[in-house]
């Protein structure tokens, strides 16, 4: 058998490999895209930087409720586990991005910790109640059910007073068009506040990983220099997924579910970007993903437009089948890895 110190580079580059699954998934540039306000390459280069600095200075607390705060008092986190949830996560998620389809990376890897849990207590016959921290679930539950809830009515009341606001201004085409112009600006503010805040929140998932190595004594948390190259070095990582794989999410969100405007776009990103922000503050791990197309969809009520079918359709469906899906290929992996670490 390897030698510790061997399995724990494993579990680092395989946390690698996870941050750059979670750049390929994330689809927080689309707006700009989708209301032609930026070009498809600049966008994923701007979001590529911002998703760093989002990394470098807003991902511990995150991190930390990720890493080690959802496993029961009497679990430790092993070697097997992490594997697990390493290796199921990243083959789902770059499935999925693959296919186009936003999936969350949260509930890839709250949903390999559940698969493991269920292993855990069946192998050590404990009870399943206690492998778990229900406390810290439910509020990443929770904020699963209400951001997307937040992220729809923000969008949806910002974009109402707007329409209002011009409707009661009757305002040209020409003074229209300036208008637009104008909320280009405004949206690549909010677009960047977002990138940088789902860059804390989204690369948790990942760094999830170190924490938990820390909480297990594999690790020193102490250790500056090597703690603050693994955050460096997943920074980069997500910048690379994004970049190279990133591109076709982008291109579905932006292009595919509504017709969007500049001034469209801002409704959808001010809302997103407060929600994110909120949570990533509160140490929640949420879905950038779903927040922003639950915006989409709020936006495009009031604009009296519905998403397209097909889009949405297979939106949903890689929602749903995320947190089992994960659940299980970790439960699999798990069951494969316990032998042989053990």
């Amino acid at each position: 058998m390897a030698s510790l110190d061997t399995i724990i580079i494993i579990l680092l580059i395989l946390m690698l490999a996870l941050a750059f699954g979670i750049g390929a998934n994330d689809e927080t540039m689309a707006t700009l895209v989708g209301s032609r306000s930026v070009k498809l390459k600049v966008a994923i280069i701007l979001g590529g930087i911002l998703v760093f600095v989002g990394v470098w200075y807003l991902s511990s607390t995150v991190s930390k409720t990720v890493g080690s705060g959802l496993l029961g008092e009497n679990v430790t986190y092993t070697v097997s586990m992490m594997l697990a949830i390493l290796i199921s996560t990243t083959i789902w998620l770059v499935v999925a991005s693959k296919t186009g389809a936003p999936i969350s990376t949260t509930h890839s890897v709250v949903g390999s910790v559940f698969g493991i849990a269920v292993v855990w207590a069946i192998v050590n016959q404990q009870n399943f109640i206690s492998a778990l921290a229900w406390d810290k679930m439910g509020g990443v539950v929770l904020g699963w059910v209400l951001s997307p809830l937040f992220g729809y009515f923000g969008a949806y009341l910002c974009e109402l007073a707007m329409k209002k606001f011009i409707n009661s201004r009757k305002i040209g085409l020409d003074t229209l068009e300036g208008i637009e112009k104008k909320f280009v600006y405004m949206l690549i503010v909010a677009v960047c506040w977002t990138q940088i805040s789902r860059g804390g929140n989204d690369s948790a998932n990942a760094l999830g990983i170190m924490y938990g190595l820390a909480e297990s004594g594999d690790i020193d948390i102490e250790n500056a220099v090597l703690i603050n190259s693994l955050i460096i070095l997943t920074g980069l990582m997500l910048t690379l997924g994004l970049v190279i794989v990133g591109k076709n999410v982008i291109k579905n969100v932006g292009n595919n579910l509504i017709e969007m405007r500049p001034s469209d776009a801002f409704s959808i990103q001010i809302s997103t970007s407060i929600v994110i922000f909120v949570a990533t503050m509160l140490g929640l791990p949420v879905s950038g993903s779903h927040i922003l197309i639950f915006a989409v969809l709020g936006a495009g009520r009031v604009k009296g437009e519905r998403p397209d079918k097909k889009t949405f359709r297979k939106m949903v469906v890689s929602w749903v089948i995320t947190f089992p899906v994960a659940a299980i290929l970790s439960a699999i992996c798990y069951l494969i890895f316990i032998p042989i670490f053990s």
